[in-house]
C-alpha cells in the first residue's frame, strides 16, 4: 500500500509537471485581440469618418448583448454552457464527466472529446489556439480560459461568443445567423427558431436547412432543436406548457424558414474600397509576409481599420457627374446588345458610353477621387480606373495622345534631343523619302503615308510648341526618332516609372510608343489613376509621387500594422516640367476651355485612340491645377467607335471637357486661387522654325519666327542658316530740275501787300 501510495504520488507530480510545462507554453491571453471579435474591419475615408465595412466569407454583423435577445442567450447557455455564470472558465463536472467519456472511446474505438468546453474555452481555442483534438490543446485551453476570466466580464464573454460563433451557411454570429435562416433580427426570434440556431453550433454543417441532406430529411436538426428545447427546460429558461407546445409544433410542422442571402458583396464605395484593400492585401504579404489564409482571418476577426485617402464628398460628387448623361453625350452601337429569342441572332442597340475618372494630391499621392464606372449600384463590377496584377476587376486602355508629354516631348526634353524651339516638321512620314523610319511604323501596309493628323491637315514646319497644342501625331513620331537608337528603352522605361504598362516588344511599333496605342485591352495600356499619377508630376518640379490609396492600417489596439509612405522620384528636372505644363494651360485655352471651369489654373493634354479602321474608341483628358491632378476617360469596354451624341458621327476627345471641368472646379473649390510656380533657370527667347536658330530679317519676312520658353543655356546661340536676308536694291532718287526764277512786279518790295510791311 506505501509502494502503491509512493507511486501515485510520483505519478500525480509527473502529470503535474507535464501539464505545468505544457501550460507555460500556451499563448499570452490578449484582452484586445479577444474583444476584437466583436468588431468588424473597416475602411475609414480621409477625414477619420467610417466609409466601409470589410467583406469576408465569414458573414457577421456584430451586436450588443442587450440587443440580441433573451431567447437567444437562453439558448445558447442552455445547450452549450449551463454552469456559464457559476464556473471561473471552466466548467470542472462537465470536463471530468467528458474525460471519463473519452477514456471509454479509446478503449471501445469511438473516441469523442468534444462537449466539454465552456463557452470561455470555445473562445479562447477559436481565437488563439488550433482545433487539433489532443491533451495538450485542451490543457493550453483550461489554463487560458481561466486566466482570461480574470480579465473579462461574463458579459464580454458571452458578447464576443455570440457574435462570432459559426453556425452555418454563411453566418457568424446570431445576427447573422437570424437573418440567413428566418429573415428578422436575432432579438425578432422566438423560441424555436432561437432554439435551432443554438443546435447548429455542434455540427453546423450537419445542422444546416438548406443543404440537400436536411432538406431530404429534416428530422436530424429538428431532434437537435428538441434537445435544445429539453435543455432550456432543465435550466428553467421555458415552462412545462411551453416545451410541450413547441414539441408538438416542431412534430407538426417543423420549423417555418425564410431563406435569405446574407451575403453582401456590394461596398458603399465600389471604386474606391475594392482597390484599397487590394493595396492592403499586396502589402501584408509583401512586408509582413502573411498568407492568403492569415489575412482573410485578420479581415474577419481582426478588427482592422484602414485610412484610406478617399475624399467623400469629392468622391459622391464626381459619381453623380458621371451618372448624369448630360455631361457626358457620346454613345456608341453595340452590335451584340441584345440576342433575339426567335432568331437567335444578336441585334445592335445604341448605349450611352461609360466613363472613368481619377484625381490625386499629386504631392502626397495621395487618391482622393476614384470613379470606376458611371454605375456603382452593383457590386465586382470593372473599375475601368484601377489596375493590379492582383485585382481582377483591372482595367488597362490605349491611352492615345495624352501619352505625348509624359513618353514622347518629356524624355525628349529631359535627354536634350530637342528644346522647344527645335524645327518640327508636320509632314507624312514618306515610304520613299523617309524610308527607314516608315519601315519600324506599325501601320497597315496599304497605306503609303503615316501616320495622319486627325484632321488630315498639316501645316509644314512650326513650332513644338503648336505641336503639343494641336497634338500633330507626325511630329510625335518625329520627335520619338529623334531620341535615337535607344528610343524604344528611353519611352518605355518613363512610361513603366508613371505605371503605364507595355506589350512584348515585338508587339508593339512605333506609333504604338509615340501615339498611346496598346497591344491588348485590359493587358496593356494606362487608365485615368495611372494618367493622374503621371500629370502630377508637371505640377510637383519633375517629381512624381506614386499613387497611394490608404496612409495606414492600425490593429483593434490602435498599433500600426502597415504604414503606407509613397516612394518619389524626380523625373524630369523641374524646368522641363514647367515647359510642358506652359504648353498644356494653351491646350486648356484653345482647344477644351471646359476643362477650366474655375478661376484655377488648369493645363492638360486631349487624347484619342483608335481601332484599326480610324474609328475613335477612347477618349481622354489628363490634366492638372496648382493642388490636384486628375485623368478622365470614355469609351466601351470593348473597341467600338465612340459617337457624338445620338448622332452617327464620330466623337472627339473634346466631349470630356466638361465633366472634367465640373469635377476639377469642385476640387479646387475653397483652395486659394494661385498658379504653378515658374523655376529659375529659363529664359525666353526667339528661332526660326526651320532651322531653329536665332532668326535674321529674312525670318521675320517668311513669317517662320516665334518664340518660347527655353532652358537657360539651351536658347539658339547660331544665327538661322535656312533664311538669306539680301537687302533690297534700291534705286538712287533722281535729282528734280530746277525751276524758273520768277520776276517780281515793279513797286512791290517781295513781302505780297504792297506796302512797307507797315499794315498797323
Amino acid at each position: 500500500m506505501i509502494a502503491l501510495i509512493i507511486a501515485t504520488m510520483v505519478g500525480s507530480l509527473y502529470v503535474a509537471k507535464i501539464v505545468l510545462e505544457i501550460a507555460e507554453e500556451a499563448p499570452e491571453v490578449n484582452v484586445s485581440r479577444f474583444l476584437s471579435l466583436n468588431e468588424p474591419s473597416i475602411v475609414l475615408d480621409n477625414e477619420g469618418n467610417q466609409m466601409d465595412l470589410i467583406h469576408t466569407d465569414e458573414v457577421r454583423f456584430p451586436l450588443a448583448l442587450e440587443d440580441m435577445g433573451q431567447n437567444i442567450i437562453d439558448a445558447f447557455i442552455s445547450i452549450e454552457d449551463e454552469r456559464f455564470e457559476k464556473h471561473k472558465g471552466v466548467d470542472y463536472r462537465r470536463t471530468i464527466g467528458v474525460t471519463i467519456r473519452d477514456i471509454v472511446g479509446q478503449v471501445t474505438g469511438n473516441r469523442d472529446m468534444q462537449g466539454g468546453s465552456t463557452l470561455t474555452q470555445q473562445m479562447i481555442k477559436n481565437t488563439f489556439l488550433s482545433r487539433e483534438q489532443k491533451y495538450e490543446r485542451k490543457i493550453k485551453e483550461i489554463f487560458m480560459a481561466l486566466h482570461a476570466e480574470k480579465m473579462l466580464t461574463k458579459e464580454q464573454i458571452l458578447e464576443t461568443y455570440l457574435n462570432s460563433v459559426f453556425l452555418g451557411g454563411r453566418a457568424n454570429g446570431v445576427e447573422a445567423a437570424a437573418r440567413q435562416y428566418f429573415n428578422k433580427s436575432a432579438n425578432e426570434l422566438n423560441v424555436v427558431e432561437a432554439a435551432y440556431i443554438a443546435g447548429t453550433t455542434q455540427s453546423p454543417s450537419n445542422y444546416y436547412a438548406f443543404s440537400q441532406s436536411s432538406m431530404a430529411n429534416p428530422s436530424k436538426y429538428l431532434n437537435r432543436t428538441k434537445l435544445v428545447l429539453n435543455a432550456m427546460l432543465k435550466n428553467e429558461k421555458i415552462t412545462e406548457a411551453e416545451h410541450e407546445l413547441y414539441t408538438r409544433s416542431l412534430d407538426e410542422s417543423g420549423i417555418q424558414f425564410s431563406q435569405t442571402s446574407i451575403v453582401s458583396d456590394k461596398y458603399n464605395y465600389e471604386y474606391f474600397t475594392r482597390p484599397v484593400l487590394d493595396q492592403v492585401e499586396d502589402d501584408l504579404k509583401r512586408e509582413k509576409g502573411y498568407t492568403d489564409e492569415e489575412i482573410a482571418d485578420l479581415f474577419a476577426y481582426g478588427g482592422l481599420v484602414i485610412h484610406s485617402t478617399m475624399d467623400r464628398d469629392a468622391q459622391e460628387y464626381a459619381q453623380s457627374v458621371l451618372a448624369d448623361y448630360d455631361n457626358i453625350k457620346a454613345t456608341y452601337i453595340d452590335p451584340l446588345a441584345e440576342k433575339n429569342r426567335v432568331t437567335g441572332e444578336y441585334e445592335a442597340k445604341r448605349k450611352e458610353v461609360e466613363a472613368a475618372f481619377a484625381a490625386t494630391d499629386y504631392r502626397t499621392g495621395q487618391v482622393k477621387v476614384l470613379i470606376g464606372g458611371r454605375d456603382d449600384s452593383t457590386s465586382a463590377t470593372a473599375n475601368r480606373s484601377y489596375y493590379s496584377p492582383t485585382f481582377p476587376l483591372s482595367s488597362l486602355r490605349p491611352i492615345g495622345s495624352t501619352t505625348k508629354p509624359i513618353t514622347i516631348y518629356g524624355p525628349a526634353l529631359e535627354t536634350g534631343a530637342i528644346t522647344l524651339g527645335t524645327p518640327a516638321l508636320d509632314k507624312q512620314i514618306s515610304k520613299r523619302t523617309e524610308a527607314d523610319m516608315f519601315r519600324e511604323l506599325d501601320a497597315p501596309s496599304t497605306r503609303s503615308e503615316w501616320p495622319n493628323n486627325v484632321n488630315f491637315r498639316y501645316t509644314g514646319y512650326t513650332s513644338v510648341r503648336k505641336s503639343i497644342v494641336n497634338s500633330y501625331n507626325t511630329v510625335s513620331i518625329r520627335t520619338y526618332y529623334a531620341l535615337g537608337n535607344d528610343r524604344v528603352d528611353i519611352v518605355r522605361n518613363f512610361g513603366e516609372k508613371y505605371g503605364l504598362i507595355f506589350a512584348d516588344r515585338s508587339n508593339v511599333g512605333a506609333v504604338g510608343y509615340a501615339m498611346g496605342g496598346n497591344y491588348e485591352y485590359d493587358k496593356d495600356g494606362g487608365n485615368p489613376l495611372i494618367m493622374a499619377g503621371a500629370y502630377g508630376m508637371f505640377g510637383n518640379s519633375g517629381i512624381f509621387t506614386e499613387n497611394i490609396l490608404y496612409t495606414k492600417v492600425t490593429d483593434s489596439e490602435g498599433n500600426i500594422i502597415l504604414e503606407n509612405i509613397p516612394k518619389s522620384e524626380q523625373i524630369l528636372s523641374a524646368q522641363n516640367a514647367y515647359l510642358l505644363y506652359d504648353v498644356m494651360k494653351d491646350i486648356v485655352r484653345n482647344n477644351v476651355p471646359g476643362t477650366k471651369l474655375t478661376s484655377m489654373p488648369i493645363a492638360g493634354k486631349t487624347g484619342t485612340a483608335t481601332n484599326d479602321d480610324n474609328e475613335q474608341t477612347d477618349l481622354w483628358f489628363a490634366g492638372l491645377s496648382p493642388y490636384y491632378s486628375a485623368a478622365i476617360w470614355f469609351g466601351s469596354d470593348r473597341p467600338l467607335q465612340i459617337l457624338n451624341g445620338d448622332s452617327n458621327r464620330g466623337a472627339s476627345s473634346y466631349v470630356t471637357q466638361y465633366a472634367f471641368g465640373k469635377i476639377m472646379a469642385y476640387l479646387n473649390e475653397g483652395h486659394e486661387v494661385r498658379d504653378i510656380s515658374r523655376p529659375q533657370g529659363l529664359t525666353t527667347a526667339s528661332f526660326c522654325m526651320e532651322s531653329g536658330g536665332i532668326p535674321n530679317e529674312q525670318c521675320y519676312i517668311d513669317g517662320t519666327v516665334s518664340s518660347d520658353l527655353f532652358v537657360t543655356g539651351t536658347q539658339p546661340r547660331t544665327v538661322c542658316d535656312v533664311h538669306t536676308y539680301e537687302p533690297p536694291v534700291i534705286e538712287p532718287i533722281p535729282e528734280e530740275p530746277e525751276e524758273p526764277a520768277i520776276p517780281t512786279p515793279p513797286g512791290n518790295n517781295g513781302n505780297g501787300n504792297g506796302n512797307n510791311g507797315n499794315d498797323d
